[in-house]
């Protein structure tokens, strides 16, 4: 063996110089077998050639964007060349584009996206910084519900969802798609309502599954349907009257006797039934109202009116074209009339206790005290006598 040669300009020795021992080994054939003969390397070589560092960073001028650059430093002769890659980890749920680095386009590797270059080291070393462009927003995800109304009578639906887009209207309806980021919860209800005039059924309306479905986007797929049953019945009201009707308003309200029981739904006047399955019409006639007034009822409709429910008597009434021959009139007269209060008072004055015709115009006495009415019974003078 001899000594090792190597270059001898742009390096020097580390350790000593690079070097052989032994260099020769006194050796003796055997007669059979192998033997291993050992030498030993020392000593080394360094470079002298001036180095030069690379600094590089990345930083993100994108939301949802957590970039890395490697390697970080490179140190190496001018001339030196390496490669640098500049990559980030996609997060759930977002969606991105025209990602770059500098604008050069980066690769969407499916979950991360990267960049490649190569560098050239020189005097006096350099300062890379990298910037990474694009966009990025949240991935819409979508969901179904359908809202039906299968079995629903005398009663309207509507739906609302909260979360996401949201949405609200009438049902049914079919094929409503919500939609939002991933992992929003939303949260679709179906509320089932009785017409005018109608009570919910008796333990509510039904609804199946129920009637509130949460989902998750972006977790939960497919779609929903949420469906309403039930039969909302009539509200049906009821007034308690005389059984025997009246000639007027005043006369059933002050006569008006026995009780029996009129149905109908809403309010008066309206349609008007002397049973509960309101199918059979209440019968023409004005009764009293066990409550107050008086139930005018003609071709099936009933109406309230207002009434008198009592009247007062007034007995030897004189009538004359003056009240001083009414005065006079007064004295043996067999007349009776009535009104609500005293004889004064009372307007109008009624010719009879029914309560329906008026006495008309003309002057009236008790004797001690006179009136005038007009065609109508209402008092218009007074006076003594």
């Amino acid at each position: 063996m001899s000594t090792p040669t190597y270059p001898g300009a742009g390096y020097f020795c580390v350790g000593g110089c690079p070097d052989v021992n032994p260099k020769s080994v006194p050796y003796t054939f055997p007669s059979s077998g192998t033997t291993v003969v050992t030498s030993s390397r020392s000593g080394g070589l360094s470079s002298n050639v001036a180095q030069y560092t690379d600094n590089l960073s990345v930083s993100s001028g994108v939301g949802n964007v957590s970039p890395t650059v490697s390697p970080t430093t490179r140190t190496g002769p001018a001339g030196d060349t390496y490669s640098v890659t500049v990559a980030f980890t996609k997060v759930a749920g977002i969606t991105y584009s025209g990602m770059n680095v500098d604008s050069n386009a980066m690769t969407d590797n499916g979950s991360t996206f990267s960049w490649t270059t190569t560098n050239t080291i020189a005097s006096p070393g350099a300062t890379y910084a990298y910037v990474v462009g694009g966009t990025s927003a949240a991935t819409q995800y979508s969901y179904t519900f359908n809202f039906t109304t299968s079995s629903l009578v005398n009663a309207t639906a509507a739906y609302s969802i909260s979360g996401g887009s949201g949405g609200s209207g009438s049902a049914p309806a079919s094929s409503i798609t919500v939609t939002g980021a991933l992992n929003t919860s939303v949260a679709a209800t179906l509320t089932a309502t009785s017409n005018s005039g109608y009570n919910d059924p008796s333990g509510g309306f039904t609804y199946s599954p129920s009637q509130s479905i949460t989902k998750t986007l972006g977790v939960d797929s497919g779609a929903s349907t949420i469906d309403v049953s039930g039969t909302s019945t009539q509200n049906v009201n009821t007034l308690t009257v005389s059984t025997n009707s009246g000639s007027c308003a005043n006369d059933a309200c002050i006569n008006g006797s026995g009780s029996s029981t009129v149905y109908y739904t809403g309010s008066l006047p309206t349609s008007v039934f002397s049973n509960s399955g309101l199918s059979s019409p209440y019968s023409n006639g004005i009764y009293k109202i066990s409550s107050g007034g008086a139930l005018n009822v003609s071709g099936g409709t009933g109406s309230q009116e207002s009434c008198i429910s009592s009247l007062n008597t007034f007995n030897n009434i004189g009538n004359g074209g003056s009240y001083t021959s009414a005065c006079s009139n007064a004295s043996g007269s067999s007349d009776v009339y009535f009104g609500t209060g005293g004889f004064q008072t009372s307007s109008p004055l009624y010719s009879n206790n029914t309560g329906c015709n008026t006495s008309g115009s003309g002057f009236w006495s008790n004797g001690s005290q006179w009136i005038q009415t007009n065609s109508s019974g209402v008092v218009i003078n007074l006076g003594s006598c």
